[in-house]
């Protein structure tokens, strides 16, 4: 399977697809720790659970800054405000 289909699906369908997302979370830990796949397969899995979990946060904590960062320079002197939608997800 093709890894950039892959990661262009909306949602797993086949044994091959858990498979991938297994080796994209490894991969994710892997490139945040700056530590090679060897090592990350070789976790205890209560350690890469909460290794993913951190790795995942601070992603998502960088893209909405870099996201920031990218309106404040497309607005030039005009002050950008952010607008939080998370209550949205609150059942």
């Amino acid at each position: 399977m093709n890894v950039q289909k892959f990661l262009n699906k909306k949602s797993f369908e086949e044994l091959e697809d858990i498979e991938l997302q297994a080796e994209y979370f490894a991969y994710t830990v892997a490139r945040h720790y700056n530590i090679s796949l060897h090592d990350v397969y070789k976790m205890p899995l209560p350690i890469f659970k909460q290794s993913l979990k951190w790795a995942m946060a601070i992603t998502e904590e960088k893209e909405k800054e870099e996201k920031k960062q990218e309106q404040q320079s497309k607005a030039g002197d005009r002050e950008v405000v952010g607008l939080d939608y998370s209550f949205l997800d609150w059942e």
